[in-house]
């Protein structure tokens, strides 16, 4: 009888603890550039941990790398009056009116993963995810280096007008600008961060520039596979040229144990998923964040492949 007894204090306090977490519980809107995708997916997944950890609830919503998808959702995370915003921006300006339309109803923005111009700053509180435009340096110099500073490259770009893409090409250029590389840009195409669109849009490469072509920097390891499987059916056991790539993927780890690629630049989709919502929730708590707050990127070659975990 004691220990019945003894229970039912317990199970009230329990149920009211869970009641005053249920009230006090914050919800964050996070509009996300795809639901599948080899980097977003794991992405995706890691905020959501997080999330539940920190006793955040996520409305999760996936623009399918479709912009004006994207700003009609930001839109419906103030309608739905969350508590905070997380953004994947596909674009550097279209989502700066809704975001301030959030400031002005004090609902605070991050963005993360991908930057956008200089106009959004005064609407969000902080960028979270890798220096794009550096990885852009990283992959010039790493090319330059295969290439021993001269030849003929192809550019495989992400989507045309996203900031990621803007600030890994324009790093790239920069670069070779800088160094006085004596590498020449032959073309620069666009394949949506897709190995099917990459595998066409190398065919076409390949068809028009031929040998030529004596090294290759794609924007993510994705497209990286889409040349590599073009190059192989035009010119079936002939070595790839040198091939660059992003994110570090697995399988550019082993392409790159088998020569097929010379390198990729690591960045963790886990870790840009948990640094987002981490930054949140301190913003959600009163504290101050940095305006800016990059992952870790570490440039992978077959010195180190063994050495290095892929991100994903």
């Amino acid at each position: 009888m004691i220990g019945k007894t003894a229970t039912v204090p317990a199970i009230a306090a329990v149920a009211l603890l869970a009641s005053t977490a249920f009230a006090s519980a914050k919800t964050v809107c996070y509009v996300t550039a795809a639901d599948s995708h080899a980097y977003a997916t794991p992405a995706n997944v890691a905020l959501n941990d997080r999330a539940k950890e920190l006793g955040i609830e996520i409305l999760s919503l996936s623009q399918n790398f479709d912009v004006q998808t994207g700003t009609e959702q930001v839109s419906t995370c103030i309608a739905r009056k969350a508590d905070g915003i997380i953004l994947w921006p596909l674009d550097p300006q279209a989502y700066i009116p809704a975001l301030a339309r959030a400031k002005q109803a004090n609902i605070p923005a991050i963005l993360i993963n991908s930057p956008m111009a200089e106009q959004a700053n005064e609407f969000i509180k902080s960028f979270t995810g890798p220096d794009v435009y550096e990885e852009g340096k990283l992959a010039a110099d790493s090319l330059n280096e295969a290439m021993k500073g001269e030849g003929a490259v192809v550019v495989i770009a992400g989507q045309a007008g996203n900031g990621t893409t803007i600030g890994r090409v324009g790093g790239f250029v920069d670069r070779l600008k800088e160094t006085g590389s004596k590498i020449e840009v032959l073309d620069t195409v666009n394949a949506d961060f897709d190995q099917q669109k990459a595998l066409v849009a190398s065919r076409d490469l390949i068809t028009r520039f031929g040998d030529k072509i004596t090294g290759v920097y794609a924007n993510d390891d994705t497209m990286a596979r889409g040349f590599i499987d073009a190059w192989k059916e035009a010119n079936a056991g002939k070595p790839t040229p040198p091939i660059v790539g992003i994110n570090g993927q697995r399988d550019a780890f082993d392409s790159i144990r088998s020569g097929e690629m010379y390198s990729t630049i690591v960045q963790s989709p886990v870790e840009d998923g948990k640094l987002a919502i981490n930054t949140m929730a301190e913003i959600l708590d009163g504290k101050e964040v940095n305006a800016r707050l990059p992952i870790p990127l570490t440039v992978v070659t077959k010195a180190n492949v063994d050495s290095v975990e892929p991100a994903f």
